[in-house]
């Protein structure tokens, strides 16, 4: 008899990845997911073959942080926490991020713990949770990353925030204030389920979310998009580095699988690279492309970056006790250009 799995969010670019990664696994789970709106379902449901269909189910969730989560969790084995609100285009960064963020990761552990069968949580982290940006983010060369490293902003900090960079400094803090009350709550707690934190940085890949469009492209599919749309300007702050979005939710998955992975944070690399080896690569593949590169490709496209001089991240927990292999950064773009490629020929792409 096959084990069910919940998925919060699953509409969501990672969480889609996520839904497939565990319809995929030998275990042959069943996987409930929460939606905000049962009006996603069906598109999501047409997308998977018809043998996997039988195996998803939906309850309707309207807000993680608030909701009374019962009927998801109930007689589920494990959790995939990956509903957690990702945008730095805010207006108020406690109401937009750290009260989505934290209090939905404590409600949702919360109803865990009421629920018996429930027996391992992987909450979906991020680098975020990690750098450090008032130290240099990852502009700190011969600097390595480890999972020991926590983001040291504090809440009234990311509540504060002012400026350009409110945003980003405001959702950096959310996750390591969510992830730390989550790792605060099994301390205090010590419910029968363990935990697991996936920590991954810039996440690239196949946008297989419903209703997907160019008006509400996930942040990294619109940095990449906006590299091949006649963008006046090469675009600017991109971080270098990143993980494919399969492996992403292949970690997910092999969390609660593997022996003694469990109990661990994991910081998930694929290596990095710029926005400008972006262009380089894209120029070299994709001649048809060029004509819609950003003015200025050409300068930016021989100037590359040595990234080897930037803060380094440590994947090796992961390698270790998850067996990653990730994909590279040229297998990555590819797979990202190729897929928004095919999304721009949708009838509804600029709706």
């Amino acid at each position: 008899m096959s084990t069910t799995v919940l998925i919060t969010g699953v509409t969501g670019f990672i969480a889609c990845h996520v839904l497939q990664a565990a319809l995929d696994s030998p275990e042959n789970y069943r996987v409930r997911g929460t939606l905000r709106s049962m009006s996603k379902k069906d598109e999501l449901l047409a997308r998977l073959l018809p043998e996997d269909r039988e195996r998803v189910e939906f309850v309707e969730v309207a807000d993680t942080a608030s909701s009374d989560l019962s009927e998801a969790v109930r007689d589920v084995s494990s959790i995939f926490h990956v509903a957690s609100p990702f945008k730095t285009d805010i207006e108020d960064p406690e109401k937009d991020l750290l009260k989505p963020a934290i209090d939905g990761t404590l409600n949702l552990l919360q109803y865990a713990n009421k629920e018996p069968s429930v027996k391992k949580v992987v909450i979906t982290s991020s680098f975020a949770a990690i750098i450090d940006l008032q130290a240099g983010g990852v502009n700190r060369p011969g600097y390595v990353y480890t999972t020991k490293d926590w983001n040291p902003a504090t809440y009234d900090e990311a509540k504060n925030a002012k400026g350009p960079t409110a945003g980003l400094f405001a959702y950096c803090a959310s996750k390591a204030l969510a992830e730390k009350a989550a790792w605060d709550f099994m301390e205090k707690e010590k419910p029968s389920f363990t935990l697991a934190t996936i920590n991954p940085p810039m996440v690239y890949g196949p946008s297989i979310q419903p209703s997907i469009r160019r008006a509400n492209l996930n942040t990294s599919s619109a940095a990449l998009y906006n590299l091949i749309n006649d963008s006046a300007e090469v675009p600017q702050g991109m971080l270098p580095p990143f993980c494919h979005v399969k492996d992403v939710a292949t970690a997910h998955v092999r969390a609660v699988e593997l022996p003694e992975a469990m109990g661990r944070r994991y910081l998930l690399c694929g290596g990095m690279f710029s926005v400008n080896h972006a262009l380089k690569f894209i120029a070299e593949h994709y001649p048809l492309l060029q004509a819609h590169l950003p003015k200025g490709w050409q300068e930016a496209a021989q100037q590359l970056p040595d990234t080897s001089q930037l803060a380094q991240l440590d994947a090796s927990d992961a390698k270790k006790y998850l067996e990653m292999e990730f994909r590279d950064w040229k297998t990555t773009l590819q797979d990202c250009i190729d897929d928004l490629q095919r999304l721009e020929q949708r009838p509804n792409w600029n709706a």
